[in-house]
């Protein structure tokens, strides 16, 4: 059995995923937002937030999971 760290928290990045594709067909109908944007548009912008925060999220535990053993570079 391996001692290295487990990368689990990397399916973090499989939520923008979801976001962009498997959430849109509920948001197709909805009304403008208060800022007059159609809401789809809306929707991608918190999509592109949303997405910015989990990939520093997923970042952050590489980080403290330390080195990929994986990793060919070598680079920590």
């Amino acid at each position: 059995m391996s001692s290295a760290p487990r990368r689990l928290h990397r399916w973090l990045l499989v939520l923008p995923f979801v976001w962009q594709v498997g959430l849109a067909p509920l948001v197709d109908d909805v009304p403008l937002t208060p800022f007059h944007l159609p809401f789809a548009m809306f929707w991608q912008m918190a999509g592109i937030v949303f997405t910015t925060l989990v990939i520093a999220l997923v970042f952050a535990l590489d980080r403290r999971a330390g080195p990929d053993p994986d990793d060919e570079s070598g680079t920590p």
